[in-house]
């Protein structure tokens, strides 16, 4: 007959064994914990923190991602056309072609994609964190495009106002070749609105709320990585030959309205559009400068006479004061239109 104290000690050790199973994993990972040798416990603080690599390490694996690839592309288009393309800078001649800024957006395009690689990778993250995912990306992208050249045709229409812009028919293109530079600059300014939005926009907004978050608030920190991110997007075009106070404020503004359109759309390619189809307005439709650049080829010819405070002088139709209060008409409109009826995203 067997033993009632041995029968209750067994009808106790199931249960007994299951606690030690379940307390075991947690004694492991702080045995493992201690046992790591010093200098790896000082790498992990140094390099991670509670949500994983730490924001100024992301920032260098997507400079070294996207050099690593950029310089590929471009090794690649070389070998493809034999020789290396001359680099003209805007102190020789102060016109752009087309070809020109294809070649170097498609580099820059390319380094951008190895950067996004490279973190999500190590990262572990998708595509959707940074901006990337909208089922309605096609129509987000045209409504932008419509906007953007709907907003700059209105800058325009307001500086011949002031009567200080004429137009009129520019350099005797045929229909075909008139069709033909405008897809190819309308191909070449989606390249460069990719590059900038998704360096400026996707990836250095969610790499500061990444880095900001702990510090305030969520609220706060998105806000401060919107203007922090607007900052710098404008301070870029500090270099550019011809630019002015108002043409880098202009930039630093749409790049906060394109901040916004993140939060309150969910994804880039609202502002992708708006980016690329204001460029191709100014650039192509108009035949202004931008920046200082003229471009070698356009459809429209604009001669502006007047005050530079109002026709942008050098800079072109972005360093006129006109455009200041146009912007805060687009961040209303946004608004109106995305930022009441979506969830804003904070995380």
């Amino acid at each position: 007959m067997e033993n009632p104290d041995s029968q209750a000690q067994n009808s106790q050790d199931p249960g007994d064994a299951q606690g030690r199973e379940q307390a075991d994993p947690v004694r492991d990972r702080v045995t493992r914990q201690v046992e790591l040798p010093f200098e790896a416990r000082v790498l992990n603080q140094i390099l991670f923190g509670s949500r994983g690599l730490r924001a100024g390490w992301r920032a260098l694996l997507f400079v070294a991602g996207f050099s690593l690839f950029a310089a590929l592309a471009e090794i690649a288009l070389t070998l493809v056309s034999g020789h290396l393309a001359p680099i003209p800078t805007a102190s020789q001649a102060h016109t752009i072609s087309a070809g020109f800024v294809m070649r170097s957006e498609f580099d820059s395009v390319v380094g951008m994609i190895g950067g996004f690689v490279a973190v999500m990778l190590l990262c572990r993250q998708s595509p959707r964190e940074y901006f990337l995912v909208d089922r309605r990306w096609l129509r987000r992208i045209a409504s932008g495009a419509v906007s953007g050249f709907f907003a700059l045709s209105v800058l325009m229409v307001a500086i011949a106002v002031l009567h200080c812009a004429r137009f009129a028919s520019g350099p005797g293109l045929r229909l075909f070749q008139a069709l033909g530079q405008a897809a190819f600059w309308a191909l070449t300014f989606l390249m460069v609105a990719l590059f900038e939005e998704g360096t400026f926009r996707c990836f250095l907004v969610r790499t500061l709320l990444h880095g900001l978050r702990g510090w305030m608030s969520e609220e706060r920190t998105w806000w401060l990585a919107t203007v922090l991110s607007s900052l710098v997007f404008g301070g870029i075009h500090w270099t550019n030959h011809g630019e002015s106070l108002v043409g880098i404020s202009s930039a630093a503004a749409i790049g906060f309205i394109f901040c916004c359109t993140l939060r309150w759309t969910g994804s880039v390619w609202w502002a992708v559009g708006f980016h690329a189809a204001w460029d191709w307005a100014q650039t192509y439709f108009y035949g202004t400068a931008d920046s200082g650049l003229m471009p070698e080829t356009h459809w429209l010819v604009t001669t502006f006479a007047g005050p530079a405070r109002w026709t942008g002088g050098a800079t072109g139709p972005e360093g006129s004061l006109l455009i200041l209060p146009l912007l805060v008409l687009v961040l209303f409109g946004t608004y109106l239109v995305f930022g009441r009826r979506h969830a804003a995203i904070t995380d």
